[in-house]
């Protein structure tokens, strides 16, 4: 989801506010399946500590026009 609201500052120049909200529903992201015929967690999903995995992200910016 992004929120996203523009400000006039002058005649020529803005700047633009921005919130973006990741994973807002806050869904189950899994990185893979264990593949190994031999674990106890066979084709079961497994967590990820990769970033695109995170539960829930804020990210805030700005944008300056002139």
């Amino acid at each position: 989801m992004r929120l996203q609201r523009h400000f006039k500052l002058g005649s020529r120049a803005g700047a633009d506010g921005i919130v973006e909200l990741f994973n807002v529903r806050d869904r189950a992201n899994y990185g893979g399946y264990v593949t190994n015929e031999s674990s106890l967690q066979y084709k079961q999903a497994t967590s990820s500590t990769n970033l695109s995995y995170a539960p829930r992200s804020l990210q805030l910016g700005f944008r300056m026009t002139f």
